[in-house]
């Protein structure tokens, strides 16, 4: 069933959370769930909360190309990267994911971004390509998480 979420801009430290629930379980705490790019100019946060106003979905787009397949995307085109989206296993297919991804392409496409590109996890490859996402790469391991793909939306 498909509810309705609130998605906003929020903190590096909101999405903290819902990242170690989802995404990082296997590290000691959630203030441990942090990127050395979460404050980066031009970074940006977003939740999904229910109607209660409990965050149950996170993720963060950065100003930045793949360093591993720097030519998956044309270089003169601008992109932002999705990372670390999750959300919590009691809302999956109810449409949290979607209202975060719909939130984040309609801010990239006002500041003129023309890509949005992750690295996403095998798990998540059916929802991207859902999502409008494409695959640009072959599959890589990330230790510790498993097998990726780099996937990329054109807006």
């Amino acid at each position: 069933m498909i509810k309705n979420f609130n998605v906003s801009f929020i903190s590096a430290e909101e999405t903290r959370p819902v990242r170690f629930r989802v995404l990082w379980p296997h590290k000691p705490n959630a203030n441990e769930c942090v990127i050395d790019i979460d404050h980066a100019s031009g970074a940006r946060h977003i939740g999904a909360s229910d109607v209660e106003g409990q965050q149950v979905g996170v993720c963060s787009l950065f100003d930045q190309r793949s360093d591993r397949f720097p030519s998956a995307i044309p270089l003169t085109d601008s992109v932002y990267r999705l990372r670390v989206m999750g959300t919590i296993p009691e809302v999956r297919g109810e449409g949290a994911g979607a209202a975060i991804i719909d939130f984040a392409c309609a801010w990239c496409r006002q500041t003129g971004v023309e890509w949005l590109w992750c690295d996403a996890r095998e798990v998540a490859f059916g929802f991207y390509q859902k999502m409008g996402f494409d695959f640009v790469s072959g599959p890589y391991q990330v230790p510790n998480i498993g097998t990726h793909r780099m996937m990329a939306r054109k807006l």
